[in-house]
């Protein structure tokens, strides 16, 4: 019942923070202004910067706390993605073209007949000087 309630407020004020941020008018000055329409202003005033601002300062203060406490109330109740994966995994792999039903590895395609044993080994670089071509 917390946890929905506290996951609710935290949908809200995300909306509620994402709009205050777009409404305020950025620090370019009249070219922002122009560019913008003067967005905040235009709708309500202006001497609305401080209030956007104290606006957008009080919804961060209660995004992290409900950021913190959504964490701290999904640790108490021991939901992980890794706790609800099914004890054998390999049940529920799709099949791959070459496999039997028993297996969990996809088979090792035939490697061609015509390639070398062995590789040779890397030339060693000489510590030798080129000789100058004077």
């Amino acid at each position: 019942m917390l946890y929905g309630l506290v996951l609710v407020i935290h949908v809200m004020v995300c909306l509620v923070l994402m709009a205050v941020i777009l409404l305020q008018g950025g620090r370019g000055g009249l070219s922002e202004t122009l560019a913008s329409g003067g967005t905040a202003q235009s709708l309500f005033g202006g001497g609305v910067t401080t209030v956007l601002t104290r606006i957008t300062g009080a919804c961060a203060v209660v995004f992290m706390v409900t950021c913190l406490t959504l964490a701290y109330l999904s640790t108490l109740r021991g939901r992980s993605v890794i706790d609800q994966l099914p004890p054998d995994v390999s049940q529920t792999l799709p099949m791959l073209p070459g496999m039997s039903p028993g297996d969990t590895v996809p088979p090792v395609p035939p490697t061609s007949t015509d390639a070398p044993a062995a590789l040779a080994p890397a030339p060693v670089p000489s510590t030798e000087a080129p000789p100058s071509s004077r």
